[in-house]
């Protein structure tokens, strides 16, 4: 259930990153601000929705979420 970048996700410089609590899942990445902050008003309708999703499942689904820098392609 990754969500597709979208322009808020392609400047983003981190991302809120929601770890799976079973192995078989898959994590959801959100753009956000170094603190964690998500910009509700920059993401698509999609993005927004699983975001919430997400923060509703947390001790559920989903873990509590972590901030990751993104790294710039062909990096690491």
């Amino acid at each position: 259930m990754f969500a597709k970048p979208d322009t808020a996700a392609a400047e983003a410089t981190h991302l809120l990153h929601f770890e799976p609590l079973s192995a078989g899942d898959a994590g959801l990445d959100i753009p956000c601000d170094p603190t964690g902050r998500v910009g509700l008003d920059a993401l698509g309708e999609k993005l927004r929705n699983d975001y919430f999703f997400a923060r509703t499942l947390i001790g559920r689904l989903f873990a509590r979420p972590t901030v990751r820098l993104v790294r710039p392609l062909g990096a690491g």
